[in-house]
């Protein structure tokens, strides 16, 4: 176990060549195929809207189909972007104590 820490944590790569939703770059993809032949009427609802799938009796996921996804990133608020140039030094200001 010794060494452990110095290995680096690799992101997860993706091997999805279309153009990924935003929010959604680098993440995992899954073929649904296998899912909607186990559960047909799963993904059926999901078409109509989000799912809430629960686990050991507590809600634990969301199944959102990817339109209703989009408008929530948009709505979703963004950090201010400042787009400014570091100032030159200036001469220095005084200040009064007090």
């Amino acid at each position: 176990m010794a060494g452990w820490l110095d290995d680096r944590d690799l992101p997860v790569e993706t091997e999805f060549e279309g153009d990924p939703a935003p929010g959604l770059e680098g993440l995992p993809r899954m073929d649904l195929a296998p899912v909607e032949a186990q559960v047909p009427s799963l993904i059926d609802q999901a078409v109509r809207g989000p799912i809430v799938l629960t686990r050991n009796g507590a809600e634990a996921f969301v199944l959102l189909p990817l339109d209703i996804y989009r408008r929530l990133w948009s709505t979703a608020p963004r950090p201010p972007v400042l787009d400014a140039e570091p100032s030159e030094p200036g001469p220095k200001r005084r200040t009064r104590r007090r």
